[in-house]
C-alpha cells in the first residue's frame, strides 16, 4: 500500500506500521522502492486485535506450564542471563593505524547518555526487555518524545503477555493493545490502550518524519525474532517442548510420583503371632483366666516392643526369640512370632528415564547444555558436568547472542540516532567468559561480543 503525504512524499506499507517513508525528488520518480506484501486478518481474529494463540492467551499458558518444571525455569535463567551478560556498556569506536577498537566510556564523559539511563531506569528496563524477549520472541518498549517530537525523553517496557497486535488494516498494523486481564472475566475492551507502532525495519529518520507529520508524541517498536511462517507473533524455537507436550510429561511425572507414595502402603514389617506363644508364655491355667481386654493388652504390649526394638538404630544388631510349638491337632511346627519385611515397590525409579529424557528435550531446544545446570551431558560419565565441560558449553552460549543483541540493542540505537548523540558510540552486552585459575586469578575475564 502507498499514502501519499506530498507531491514527493510516500509512505510505503510494511508487516507492522509503513517499512518506510520514501522522498521522491523530480529528478528521481524511476526510483524503485521495496515491495510491501499485506498482512491479512486470520480468521479467529473476530475482534480489533490480533489472538496470540487459539485462546489469546498463549503467553499465560505457556508460562504457567514453564514455571511448573524446573529444566525450563532454569534453562530460561540462563539464556536471559546469558543475553544480558554484565549488563549494558557504551564503547566508542576509535579508528588506529590498524584497525578499529572498542574502548569503554565511563559515565563522567558521557554524561547526557549516562543522564538519560539514570532518568529512566534503562538498565532494568533493558533486563526486562530482554527476558520478555528469550521467554515470548517479542518485547515492547515504549519511547516517549518532547513536546516537539525533536527528543526521546523517556522508554518503557509494557509486560508483553500485556500486549497483543492491532487486526490489520489496509494490509498493515498500525498499534498496539495494551490490556492487564486478556482472557479473563475482568476484561473490559474499554480498558485498552491503543499505542501507535513502527517496524523494526524502518530507520530512526523515517519514524521520526512520520511522528512529526501525524503529530505522535509516543510509540512502541516491538523488538521482534525473526518470522519465518508466521504472519504476527513470531514461533520461539524452545517452545516446541511446549508444543510437543514434553513438559506435560515432565510435569506429569511428579504428579504419579506423589500419588504413588500417597496411595502406597507404608508399613515395612508383617509380625504374624501364634495365639500359642502367649499360652506358652503365661500358661494354659493363667492365660484362660484373663479376660478379652487384658489378653488384648499383652498383645498389644508385644508388638508394641517388636516394633520399638525393629525401628531406627535401637534395631541393629538385636535378635529375636522366638519359640517353636507343634501343633495340637497335626504335630507341625508353628513359629511363636514370624516376621515379614514387606518390600516398597514404588520406592525405585520408575518413570524418572521419561522425565529425564523430557528435561533433555526442553534443554536442547533452548539450546542450553546441562552441564550449566549441573546435569551433565546425557550419557556421559559425569552426571554432574565437569568444570571444562561448563566453560565451554558457557563460551558457546555467548558465542552464539550477537544475532539477539542486534535486535534488543535497537532500543539504544533509535534513542542514540533520535537524540543526535555520538555516532560513534556502541552499546553492547559484554559477558563473563569463565577460566581457569592458572590463567586468571579470579577465574574468569570480561568478552566484548
Amino acid at each position: 500500500m502507498r499514502k501519499k503525504i506530498d507531491d514527493n512524499t510516500f509512505i510505503v506499507g510494511g508487516s507492522r506500521m509503513p517499512s518506510a517513508i520514501i522522498n521522491f525528488k523530480s529528478s528521481e520518480k524511476n526510483v524503485p522502492k521495496h515491495s510491501a506484501p499485506k498482512i491479512l486478518p486470520d480468521s479467529s481474529d473476530t475482534e480489533d486485535w490480533c489472538n496470540w494463540g487459539d485462546n489469546n492467551d498463549y503467553p499465560k499458558e505457556l508460562m504457567q506450564k514453564v514455571s511448573k518444571v524446573g529444566t525450563a525455569v532454569g534453562g530460561l535463567e540462563v539464556l536471559a542471563s546469558a543475553h544480558y551478560g554484565i549488563g549494558l556498556r557504551v564503547f566508542e569506536m576509535v579508528e588506529t593505524d590498524s584497525d578499529v577498537q572498542f574502548k569503554e566510556k565511563v559515565p563522567s564523559s558521557l554524561p547526557e547518555v549516562y543522564d538519560f539511563f539514570d532518568r529512566t531506569n534503562f538498565d532494568l528496563m533493558l533486563s526486562d526487555i530482554v527476558y520478555d524477549y528469550e521467554a515470548l520472541g517479542v518485547a515492547f518498549p515504549e519511547f516517549l518524545l518532547s513536546p516537539n517530537g525533536e527528543e526521546i525523553i523517556s522508554v518503557i517496557r509494557h509486560q508483553a503477555s500485556y500486549c497483543r497486535f492491532e487486526k490489520p488494516k489496509n494490509g498493515m498494523i498500525q498499534n498496539v493493545i495494551i490490556n492487564t486481564a486478556w482472557n479473563e472475566t475482568e476484561f473490559d475492551v474499554k480498558n485498552n490502550i491503543k499505542v501507535p507502532c513502527f517496524s523494526q525495519n524502518l530507520s530512526p529518520e523515517e519514524i521520526k518524519t512520520y511522528c512529526k507529520e501525524k503529530g505522535i508524541r509516543k510509540f512502541i517498536v516491538p523488538i521482534i525474532n525473526t518470522l519465518i511462517v508466521e504472519k504476527v507473533y513470531p514461533s520461539v524455537g524452545w517452545h516446541s517442548s511446549f508444543k510437543s507436550g514434553w513438559m506435560d510429561v515432565v510435569m506429569a511425572v511428579p504428579e504419579l510420583k506423589k500419588m504413588m507414595f500417597e496411595q502406597q502402603f507404608n508399613f515395612k514389617y508383617l509380625i504374624h503371632i501364634a495365639d500359642d506363644y502367649f499360652v506358652h508364655r503365661y500358661g494354659v491355667d493363667e492365660w484362660n483366666k484373663f479376660d478379652n481386654n487384658l489378653k488384648q493388652a499383652y498383645r498389644d504390649e508385644l508388638v508394641n516392643s517388636i516394633d520399638d526394638n525393629l525401628s531406627g538404630n535401637n534395631g541393629s544388631g538385636k535378635s529375636l526369640i522366638s519359640p517353636f510349638f507343634r501343633d495340637r491337632n497335626s504335630g507341625e511346627l508353628i513359629k511363636g512370632i514370624q516376621i515379614e519385611e514387606i518390600k516398597q515397590h514404588q520406592a525405585n525409579g520408575e518413570f524418572l528415564p521419561d522425565a529425564s529424557a523430557g528435561n533433555s528435550e526442553i534443554l536442547f531446544s533452548m539450546g542450553v547444555d546441562p552441564a550449566l545446570l549441573g546435569a551433565g551431558v546425557p550419557g556421559g560419565k559425569n552426571l554432574s558436568g565437569s568444570g571444562s565441560d561448563k566453560r565451554e558449553a558457557w563460551t558457546i552460549l555467548c558465542a552464539r547472542l550477537p544475532r539477539k543483541h542486534i535486535r534488543t540493542l535497537f532500543i539504544f540505537r533509535l534513542i542514540q540516532k533520535w537524540n543526535g548523540w555520538n555516532p560513534d558510540l556502541v552499546a553492547k552486552f559484554p559477558n563473563t567468559n569463565l577460566t581457569t585459575l592458572d590463567k586468571n586469578p579470579n577465574g574468569q575475564t570480561k568478552v566484548v561480543n
